[in-house]
């Protein structure tokens, strides 16, 4: 029964490191976006004390949160880099918001030089 309840678990688990998973899950939460574990407002008073307008920021994983058009626009980050596995949320972001710098690729294994980035944001 272990082996067949581990499987069950696994077939109905979210695939999580699965691009497919996370394109399916954008196309079809398109009007919903969300921030996971914090927003912009929480972690702002953090990100005033510590990170200059002008540093260059990665954010990982970005997803559709909120957090990347506020880091963006209500904070005044704008030498930022956002980045995503989703093609179907960053071609949905870069429409959305073409002024900002939107990426796609896998954080495993980004294409970025050595010390491309002054600060690398991952709120997972």
């Amino acid at each position: 029964r272990g082996k067949e309840e581990n499987d069950e678990k696994r077939n109905t688990m979210p695939q999580y490191g699965d691009r497919d998973y996370w394109d399916e899950r954008y196309a079809l939460t398109e009007s919903n976006p969300f921030d996971w574990l914090c927003d912009y407002d929480q972690l702002e008073p953090l990100l005033n004390g510590l990170v200059r307008r002008d540093e260059r920021i990665l954010v990982v994983g970005c997803g559709d949160a909120p957090f990347s058009p506020d880091l963006y626009f209500r904070g005044g980050y704008a030498n930022s880099v956002h980045f995503d596995y989703s093609r179907v949320v960053i071609a949905r972001q870069m429409e959305r918001y073409p002024d900002m710098d939107w990426r796609i690729g896998d954080a495993l294994d980004m294409r970025f030089s050595d010390r491309s980035f002054d600060v690398v944001i991952d709120k997972r």
